[in-house]
C-alpha cells in the first residue's frame, strides 16, 4: 500500500504554496465594528468634542448664565414693574372723574391719559411675561 500511495504522492505536482501570501478571511475580523480609519475618525471626533467643542459651550452657558442672573434677579437693567407704577390706574380714573365734574376733556388735564393708560396696561402684560422668565430661570 505504501507503493501506491508513493506513486500518488509523486504524481502530484510539488509546488509549495506560500500562505503567508494568501488572503486568508478570518471569521473574526467580521467581528470588528469599524475599520481602522473609520475608528479613528470617530476617535478624533470625541478628542475635538472634549478638548475645544465642550469646554467652550460650557464658557458661552456660564456667560448666559452670569447675563440672565443679572437682568432677571440682580435688574441689572433698573426696569420698573407695574407694581411700582399700579398706583397710577387709580389716579387716571380719578383724573378722568374730576375731568367729567369739572367738564373738560381728561386730555386737557393730563395729556396723552389715554396712551400712558395704554402703556400700563402693556406694562402689566410684560411685567407677568418678565416675572414668568424670572422663573422659567430659577427653575433651569
Amino acid at each position: 500500500m505504501k507503493t501506491n500511495l508513493k506513486k500518488v504522492y509523486s504524481k502530484l505536482p510539488n509546488k509549495k504554496v506560500d500562505l503567508k501570501e494568501q488572503k486568508v478571511a478570518l471569521g473574526l475580523i467580521d467581528d470588528i465594528s469599524y475599520d481602522y480609519d473609520n475608528l479613528e475618525e470617530e476617535v478624533g471626533r470625541l478628542q475635538y468634542l472634549l478638548d475645544e467643542f465642550i469646554p467652550q459651550q460650557f464658557d458661552k452657558l456660564d456667560e448666559a448664565y452670569i447675563l440672565l442672573k443679572d437682568v432677571l434677579v440682580n435688574n441689572s437693567e433698573n426696569i420698573i414693574y407695574y407694581d411700582d407704577v399700579a398706583e397710577d390706574e387709580e389716579t387716571i380714573q380719578n383724573i378722568r372723574a374730576k375731568a367729567d365734574e369739572l367738564g373738560l376733556d381728561a386730555n386737557e388735564i393730563f395729556p396723552n391719559i389715554d396712551g400712558y393708560s395704554e402703556e400700563l396696561t402693556r406694562l402689566r402684560t410684560l411685567s407677568d411675561e418678565f416675572e414668568s422668565a424670572v422663573r422659567q430661570f430659577r427653575n433651569y
